[in-house]
């Protein structure tokens, strides 16, 4: 068959970039056929991973929820195919898988835990936090592009974590839904992992110097300007402080 002589010559260097689509894709039509036809939304968020479902004990969600997503539509290959492409060049399979969903399970968990606190709270963003459930590897994705930062010279990794970091505070104040807040531990978790999981060879030790500095106001203003567009047509419930578009 032509699908199997092309995934024949795969790499295996990109192995799970591949499991990151297929995979999704088969869970998708097992989860459906599990449910059947006649499944409601209340039976497909029992599968997605949030606060409600770790008190109530549903731990495997956070494993199932990864790889589906709301309604059981077949997956698209979005931004976390790419991120996973980047670090797998570099890093190779086992620590593109150890980045992936160690950033992915662990991120989310994080984020799970420290909301705990804000469940009597009556505002919107901590309404949204404490009461949704999530689904998608993408936290897992924004880990993997933070690993892969490690591998960039030392002007260009400062100016690409800068860019990215500022464009984490549009949805945030902005758009303000769940996964706005894990991107962004997603993010960080990857940027403190990528030295640990790199071969002490590989790392670039050079000073930053003052060769970093042309970088740096480009990576403020393109990361801010996307973050900004990002969050305002979000579609949250206005951000953290409720900035943004009423929802």
């Amino acid at each position: 068959m032509p699908v199997l002589r092309w995934l024949a010559r795969v790499p295996v260097r990109y192995c799970v970039a591949l499991g990151v689509i297929v995979v999704p894709i088969l869970a998708t039509l097992v989860a459906r056929w599990a449910l059947g036809d006649d499944r409601t939304a209340a039976d497909v968020a029992e599968l997605g991973y949030g606060l409600p479902a770790l008190q109530e004990g549903r731990w495997w969600t956070l494993f199932t929820g990864t790889v589906l997503v709301d309604g059981l539509s077949i997956p698209l290959p979005s931004f976390t195919v790419i991120a996973v492409v980047l670090y797998e060049h570099v890093a190779r399979h086992w620590r593109t898988l150890v980045a992936l969903v160690g950033g992915q399970v662990l991120g989310v968990l994080l984020v799970l835990l420290a909301v705990i606190p804000l469940q009597d709270n009556t505002g919107a963003f901590a309404r949204e936090i404490t009461t949704v459930t999530d689904f998608g590897i993408s936290v897992g994705g924004f880990a993997c592009m933070g690993a892969w930062t490690a591998y960039l010279r030392s002007p260009l990794r400062r100016a690409t974590r800068l860019g990215v970091t500022c464009y984490m505070f549009g949805p945030l104040l902005l758009s303000g839904l769940i996964f706005d807040l894990s991107h962004t531990v997603g993010w960080f978790l990857g940027i403190l992992a990528g030295p640990f999981l790199m071969r002490p060879k590989q790392q670039d030790q050079r000073p930053v110097g003052r060769q970093a500095w042309p970088w740096m106001a480009p990576a403020v203003v393109v990361g801010t300007t996307i973050g900004i567009y990002a969050g305002w047509s979000g579609g949250g419930i206005g951000g953290i402080f409720g900035w943004g578009p009423e929802p």
